[in-house]
């Protein structure tokens, strides 16, 4: 039977990679990349049934002058050009937009903005007068980024939600039928990184001025919430390493434990409330009243998160080989699901797919 769950959770384990690999590239291939690859986001077309094709903004090759940028592409064998008037000191910002395909005017106007990574125009054209073939070949040759527009925000983070619990349950099978100096490396990891969230977090929700009397200006009090959070951070992942490889002294195993425990309450916090509601929407209960309200799964993640900082402590006071195996099963499970939710929300915000 231990064989058995272990070689599925390392199948599991290698099918996840591979899941990851695949969404990464699939957002990273597709990303805007304003103004490296275009000034603007995006550019979709928009057929006389009502039918969008988006096109990626990296397809397109632009110059600027002072007044526009001009930016060109080949769509169906023929030039696509969009002209983008500057309209202020913004270098991306535009007032106009004219487009012409196969040196006819065709219709360009401007549909949103979103931040890819900086805020940036998106445009959709119309008059192309291209046949639902000739549509369907365009998307096909983009499925990328038509695949991630049709998914849209919600179902990325759907997604993200899903990878992170996956990763989270893996990585608690994996932990508790075999473990490692590893798991303690990765415990001793997520821990301090949940010490580091938690500080920075309390201090960086002060309010500048409660300290600027004290000679702190935004900035340099900026520096002091991630200097102090970085730091405690390192120091609480290394106090757990020491705590995981040596038998210590009840004083001291019992103030480590204190910063661990707290360490494992961000984490769950963390994870529980961003992807309570991401998991409560995929059932279709994103219109229920408890979820509309905010406060009761707040309430509920506070609440599970100290039972957990809870169990944590105690199982490390017991300092067993089968308490220290459940510790590690509970911080590495639950701190895989904390990294990856971050890691998924900072490439998300990062490439532009999220606001």
């Amino acid at each position: 039977m231990r064989r058995s769950v272990l070689f599925l959770s390392r199948f599991m384990a290698g099918l996840w990679v591979a899941l990851v690999g695949a969404f990464l590239f699939l957002l990273l291939s597709n990303a805007p990349s304003v103004p490296d690859a275009a000034p603007f986001a995006s550019v979709s077309i928009k057929a006389e049934d009502g039918a969008i094709v988006h096109l990626p903004n990296k397809i397109f090759s632009c110059t600027e002058t002072e007044q526009q940028f001009q930016c060109q592409t080949n769509i169906q064998s023929r030039l696509l050009n969009l002209s983008l008037t500057k309209g202020n000191a913004d270098q991306y910002y535009f007032s106009d937009c004219r487009a012409l395909y196969d040196d006819q005017a065709i219709g360009c106007q401007k549909v949103g903005q979103t931040y890819a990574p900086i805020l940036s125009d998106i445009y959709e054209i119309t008059d192309l007068n291209l046949s639902s073939q000739q549509l369907q070949v365009v998307k096909q040759k983009y499925w990328g980024i038509n695949t991630l527009m049709r998914l849209g925000e919600l179902r990325l983070t759907w997604i993200c939600a899903g990878l992170s619990i996956g990763a989270g349950i893996i990585a608690t099978l994996l932990t508790w039928f075999k473990p490692g100096e590893l798991s303690k490396v990765f415990t001793s990891l997520a821990c301090g990184f949940g010490v580091y969230r938690l500080i920075w977090s309390l201090l960086g929700g002060v309010q500048y001025d409660l300290v600027t009397p004290y000679g702190f200006t935004p900035v340099t009090w900026g520096w002091v919430v991630n200097g102090a959070a970085i730091v405690l951070g390192v120091g609480m992942a290394l106090a757990t390493a020491l705590l995981l490889w040596q038998r210590l002294n009840q004083f001291t195993r019992t103030l480590i434990s204190i910063g661990i425990s707290a360490g494992i309450f961000s984490l769950c916090w963390l994870s529980l409330t961003w992807n309570f509601y991401n998991v409560l929407s995929f059932l279709g209960l994103e219109d229920n009243a408890l979820v509309q309200q905010g406060y009761p799964l707040m309430w509920l993640a506070t609440a599970i998160s100290i039972v957990l900082a809870v169990a944590a402590a105690i199982l490390l006071k017991v300092y067993s080989y089968q308490s220290i195996k459940k510790f590690l099963s509970l911080g590495s499970g639950i701190g895989s699901v904390a990294l990856t939710t971050n890691f998924f929300l900072f490439v998300l915000l990062s490439l532009g797919y999220a606001d």
